[in-house]
């Protein structure tokens, strides 16, 4: 048991030490602190004298500390109380005949302990929470123990007495005591902790006097040599109990230490520490300072703008908010002296969070903090923007589908166009844009082959365009010279109109076909009907009902130019009448 403790402490210690590090922390002021606590106490305790088992018992404890920064002082006081009870067999005396084990009686006593001592403590905090080390040297008062084992004997009708003695354990040890605790803060003055311990006292004496029952300084039972095995029981032989003054004792000291293992329940209380600042010192007034705070990627050790970022303070109430702007950077302006912590937040991730204490507060200073996001995935930083103005689309909800789980994510882009999602590795994704009257482009973007150590932003620009009742809207829609049949690079604009219709399930569409003014009438109206077609039926394959869309070929009849029957014009303003048309069909 003491091993495991002692692997217990070593494996906390160096918890706390690589915690240190890694984990920013929020220190309070120095000053004192007072501490009580109870518990439970779990005592390992052998000698060589064999006749007393020590059980588990209470222990009441007092502390007074010193704090500054990680390290502090401490003084402890603890009193621990373990029973006792007797370890001798129901029969162990023997004089003519063995003696009936139903005389037998035990009077046993307890064992009162008194540490006091002093040394250092360590402490790392986590907001609310605080781990803290201590480790005491000191001395102890050890006794109680008495031992009384008493049988009559009725054999030869004489009624006799054999008793079998221990006088304890009395005076001082020196002691050591090695502590781990957590607490919890209630308020910036009150914690409630929670600790185990291990407590060793090196040596032990024996009494020299013999308390229990009034017995006086009778000495005490001596070694093993006066028993003898009858009939498979330990026996004392002889006519009368062996008795051995202390005096006569070549080695009054127990053969191994006293030491125990306890759980223990406490309240502390830090006393305010009135003090004049290092501001008020050099003559800075208390009024506030420039605080700016950077917002860093801990993998890529890129900056990160749009991140949320708090300052608290040791209650957890909110200073002051801000956003991180393109620089990754926060300034929060004037901030009045005292203790703060601060923590930051990227698209749901919370950031590592730094500490803020009054002594920094020092004249014409401009305090400057980083706080590190520290999550493993990539972000995608998207902006939707209007293909017809080029400008920034607010309001559009952006889903994102992983390709190979599809799996769906959602967002809503902000006033300027913004939209934000985390990336796995190693992975392809689709972006869609949904929103009413606007035909969204289908964006891919992929995290295969980048690496999280340089890069954390993936960047990806949307493109959506009007798509308003009773306006055809041009889609790029491409066949064979002379025929119907679509082209495989024609289907993404269809896809598109697909999506659409998908995420509005009410909305009617005609799908028109145009072409120039060049051949007859009657051939462009025919052709124009037989392309329209073939883009419908590709949308009715892809599961949207024939009766939400209508194909409609227009021939030659609604040119977008002059390019008339006889009127000379390039082949690029022939190009511009040939195409197909998307138009929402409103009631």
């Amino acid at each position: 048991m003491k091993k495991s403790v002692l692997a217990f402490l070593f494996i906390l210690i160096s918890l706390v030490s690589y915690t240190q590090d890694s984990v920013p922390e929020f220190k309070e002021n120095k000053g004192f602190s007072i501490s009580t606590n109870i518990g439970w106490d779990r005592p390992f305790y052998s000698n060589k004298f064999e006749y007393l088992s020590v059980d588990p018992g209470l222990k009441f404890g007092l502390g007074l500390n010193y704090s500054y920064s990680h390290w502090g002082f401490g003084l402890d006081y603890d009193y621990i109380k373990n029973g006792s009870s007797s370890k001798l067999n129901n029969t162990i005396f023997e004089d003519s005949l063995l003696v009936n084990s139903n005389t037998t009686a035990h009077l046993t006593q307890s064992i009162r302990r008194h540490f006091m001592g002093l040394g250092p403590n360590y402490k790392v905090d986590f907001g609310k929470l605080q781990i803290q080390l201590a480790l005491r040297a000191g001395y102890s008062i050890v006794e109680g123990g008495e031992l009384i084992s008493t049988a009559k004997s009725f054999s030869n009708d004489l009624n006799t007495d054999y008793h079998v003695l221990f006088a304890g354990i009395d005076r001082g040890s020196w002691s050591g005591k090695l502590r781990a605790a957590i607490n919890y803060n209630i308020n910036s003055s009150l914690s409630i902790d929670m600790g185990m311990y291990y407590i060793r006292h090196f040596t032990t004496h024996l009494d020299d006097s013999f308390e229990l029952n009034n017995a006086g300084k009778i000495g005490l039972y001596y070694g093993h040599s006066d028993f003898m095995n009858i009939n498979s029981e330990q026996a004392l032989t002889g006519s009368s109990a062996h008795v051995i003054p202390i005096e006569n004792v070549e080695d009054p000291t127990l053969c191994s230490a006293y030491s125990s293992i306890g759980l223990e329940l406490g309240l502390s209380y830090r006393f305010p520490h009135s003090k004049i600042s290092p501001c008020n010192d050099c003559g800075c007034p208390d009024d506030g300072h420039k605080i700016i705070v950077t917002v860093r990627d801990d993998i890529s050790k890129q900056v990160i703008p749009g991140a949320d970022v708090v300052i608290k303070d040791i209650d957890g109430n909110i200073i002051a908010t801000g956003q991180s702007n393109s620089f990754g950077v926060v300034d929060f302006g004037e901030i009045p002296h005292n203790n703060y912590y601060i923590v930051g937040n990227v698209l749901g991730i919370e950031t590592s969070s730094t500490s803020l204490l009054e002594d920094e507060f020092v004249p014409d200073a401009i305090i400057q903090k980083e706080i590190l996001y520290e999550d493993l995935r990539f972000i995608l930083r998207g902006t939707v923007v209007n293909k017809n103005t080029r400008i920034a689309e607010p309001g559009v909800v952006v889903n994102l589908t992983n390709i190979s789980s599809r799996s769906v994510n959602q967002n809503t882009t902000s006033g300027q166009g913004k939209f934000s999602f985390h990336l796995d590795k190693n992975s392809n994704y689709e972006v869609l844009g949904i929103k009413e009257n606007r035909l969204s482009d289908i964006g891919r973007t992929s995290t295969m082959g980048l690496t999280r150590s340089t890069t954390l932003f993936v960047d990806l620009e949307l493109g959506v365009e009007n798509f308003d009742c009773g306006e055809g809207t041009v889609l790029d829609i491409k066949y064979e010279f002379d025929k119907d049949d679509l082209l495989a690079e024609s289907k993404y604009d269809l896809d598109k109109l697909i999506r659409y219709m998908q995420a509005h399930s009410v909305s009617r569409v005609e799908l028109s076909s145009h072409t120039d003014s060049r051949g007859s009438d009657l051939y462009n109206q025919d052709l124009s009907q037989r392309r329209a077609q073939s883009a419908v039926n590709y949308i009715i394959s892809k599961g949207i009902p024939s009766s939400r869309i209508i194909a409609k070929g227009y021939g030659e009849s609604v040119l977008k130019n002059r390019c008339a029957d006889g009127v000379p014009c390039s082949e690029a303003e022939h190009r511009i009448n040939r195409r197909t048309e998307a138009k929402l069909l409103c009631r």
